[in-house]
């Protein structure tokens, strides 16, 4: 945990402490917007993902998921750093999604929505392309 075993010392006498998280903003100019779903996520009664290749400065601060088939949309939480989940995740064909994303500096928000769609039975482990980059 720290350098050395005093600083790991140190820093275990701290015991709980928060930590802020911030995106820092990247470049990937060869690959689209991506959805990794989390090795925790369970067909069809929970589902969780990360968003990879995110790149601009602008932050995904909603994802809303919809049934293309039914237009059944739920909110997802932001479960665990960069980790986006919902329990009973809609059904009724491939998942559309769409993101609120917000530049943090003059409040400005837009919703996005990809044009792929995650697959009607998406499985843990898969990564599923956007076919979107964000700038």
């Amino acid at each position: 945990m720290g350098q050395t075993a005093d600083s790991g010392a140190s820093l275990l006498s701290l015991g709980a402490v928060d930590i802020r998280y911030q995106r820092v903003s990247c470049n990937y100019p060869n690959n689209n917007l991506s959805f990794k779903i989390d090795e925790s996520s369970n067909f069809p009664n929970y589902l969780a993902f990360m968003i990879w290749f995110q790149q601009g400065t602008k932050d995904v601060i909603a994802i809303q998921l919809c049934g293309t088939l039914n237009f059944n949309c739920k909110l997802l939480d932001r479960s665990r750093g960069a980790v986006w989940a919902v329990v009973s995740p809609p059904s009724g064909g491939p998942l559309s999604v769409r993101m609120l994303l917000s530049d943090g500096i003059d409040g400005d928000e837009t919703w996005v929505v990809p044009t792929n769609n995650i697959p009607q039975n998406w499985k843990a482990g898969d990564v599923y392309d956007s076919g979107i980059q964000l700038n």
